[in-house]
């Protein structure tokens, strides 16, 4: 049988006193970023080593703690503008996955792992677009996209063991949003697309999931325009996941130019940027420049020629797009992290 958690507090006591005494805390845990002076610790993670005893229950947090100590950290940490959000994100990921390993640690029932595991998937996905053009060394955008994974099959599992009647129309919606996350995360994987066939009906009439499911769809069928067009339609953080394609989904799109279009003729810049949904012609200029596509002399067309086209370079790094930006400026973060609104 698991144990069961009792702590009530954000950090156990045993550690607080732990890493107090040995000069441990983290930047957000000196109060009021005084030098030395606690304020509030949250348990941080540490790998579970052979030989090591069972936690004992004092040293686990409680179901309600954990929800706590989830909210704490995606409404009040999350909002922190005194460092870089790269600083954030490191201490929220790790505590985050402290309670992660509770969750395993404590076996709870499906229901709890969920609400627990969707507050996660909606940070992680966030931060992977808001981190996206950073450094290797101030984020490892890899790490970040296998714990988002992880966290999204995990989700999955508990999802198919519950029946649609034992949730409530708020469960089902965020079922239905973080199932076509994981959809537009996982775009071109015919495993994720199969499971599309598998998800209630319930889940199959949300508009949010349908318009996921009808991008990866098209996607399979080679019509690059409409998964273009339709994760501009996506909400707030689905589609900041999803622009994180796009730099491949340019490529492909270039690269299908080029011999469709290998000839003298000349196709007009402003057509294949309706296309690319590059924020201006200077961009899309850039992009070909890089796949050797040549700009026409008055900076209107462009010659795609597939003799030269640089099908061998890797698409080019994902980065930051107008359009999301435009959506992300409009929602109060811990409501969307927190699936208090979708």
């Amino acid at each position: 049988m698991s144990v069961r958690g009792v702590c009530e507090e954000f950090c156990p006591q045993s550690e607080a006193k732990l890493r107090i005494r040995e000069k441990l805390l983290h930047f957000y845990e000196y109060k009021n970023g005084q030098k030395n002076v606690p304020g509030i610790l949250v348990k941080s993670f540490a790998r579970s080593a052979a030989g090591l005893r069972v936690p004992k229950g004092k040293d686990l947090r409680t179901i309600k703690c954990l929800h706590k100590t989830t909210e704490y950290l995606l409404k009040e940490v999350v909002l922190d503008k005194r460092k870089q959000f790269c600083y954030v994100y490191d201490f929220i990921f790790d505590r985050l996955r402290a309670i992660r390993q509770e969750v395993v640690i404590q076996s709870f029932e499906d229901m709890d792992i969920i609400k627990l595991l969707e507050p996660m998937i909606m940070f992680l996905a966030f931060s992977r677009y808001k981190l996206c053009e950073e450094t290797t060394g101030n984020f490892d955008e890899k790490i970040c996209e296998l714990h988002l994974q992880e966290c999204l099959k995990r989700a999955l599992v508990s999802y198919d063991n519950i029946v649609c009647s034992a949730m409530t129309e708020a469960e089902m919606k965020n079922r239905a949003y973080i199932e076509a996350l994981y959809q537009i995360f996982n775009l071109g994987s015919t495993e994720a697309l199969s499971r599309c066939a598998l998800v209630p009906r319930e889940i199959k009439s949300n508009a949010v999931f349908a318009l996921a499911f009808k991008i990866c769809l098209s996607y399979f069928q080679g019509n690059l325009y409409r998964v273009l067009i339709g994760l501009q339609n996506l909400p707030h953080v689905l589609c900041a996941i999803g622009s994180l394609k796009l730099q491949m989904l340019r490529k492909k799109l270039l690269e299908m130019f080029s011999y469709a279009y290998h000839s003298k003729f000349l196709v007009p810049a402003n057509f294949v940027l309706s296309l690319t949904v590059h924020a201006s012609k200077e961009e899309l200029f850039k992009d070909c420049e890089y796949f050797k596509v040549n700009v026409a002399s008055d900076n209107k067309h462009l010659h795609f020629q597939k003799i030269y086209f640089r099908h061998e370079l890797p698409a080019l790094k994902s980065k930051h797009e107008q359009f999301v930006d435009i959506k992300l400026e409009r929602i109060y973060l811990p409501e969307i992290l927190l699936l208090k609104k979708l």
